[in-house]
């Protein structure tokens, strides 16, 4: 009997050192929870600085000098919103086929090869025309090559018409009273309408 005595005192020897070690892990991990309540504090004291921070910078009053800005920005915003819509309308209007007749008036009889751009983002592209046929082309080249004067200048020869003014030299300004743009190289003639 003797035997089981030692038996249980051992079994209440390991019993009592695995409580203690059970004790010193929960210590321990009662401690890494007391850490993290901690750290969870500094950063929600942390979080509230900075929206204090950013509420007091977004209440400051705006001048009026900033105020000017910023309506002139809304403007120009507007601005450039209505000039992209009207590009955009205008290089519809362009980019729509229209058939007629290529007339070279700079050489009767010879062909021609012209290149077409218009807008930035489009590519050249390159025609190839035979007098007196007829092709079908954008209606923004037909006007390119239909327009010639000072407000679309294309295809033309400009003449120059000279004042009748002699020039003073101590004024001295330019001889050119205008431009005459009716010697159109070329002309495209519509079939269609």
């Amino acid at each position: 009997m003797s035997r089981q005595k030692k038996n249980k005192n051992i079994e209440i020897e390991e019993k009592t050192e695995e409580k203690m070690s059970e004790q010193v892990e929960l210590e321990s991990l009662q401690t890494e929870i007391d850490l993290a309540r901690v750290e969870l504090e500094r950063t929600r004291k942390e979080i509230a600085d900075k929206k204090a921070e950013i509420e007091a910078t977004a209440k400051r009053d705006i001048s009026q000098q900033e105020m000017n800005v910023i309506e002139k920005q809304i403007t120009n915003s507007v601005k450039n919103d209505a000039l992209k819509q009207k590009i955009e309308k205008q290089k519809a209007y362009d980019n729509q086929m229209v058939t007629g007749r290529f007339m070279n008036r700079r050489a009767p009889g010879q062909p021609v090869k012209l290149p077409y751009h218009k807008y930035a983002d489009d590519p050249i592209k390159w025609y190839q025309f035979e007098d007196n046929k007829i092709y079908t082309i954008p209606r923004g080249f037909a006007d390119q090559i239909n327009g010639g004067d000072e407000t679309n200048p294309c295809y033309y020869t400009p003449k120059f018409i000279q004042k009748d003014v002699a020039m003073d030299p101590d004024q001295p300004e330019s001889q050119i009273h205008s431009v005459d743009t009716s010697n159109k190289k070329y002309a495209f003639t519509p079939t269609n309408f």
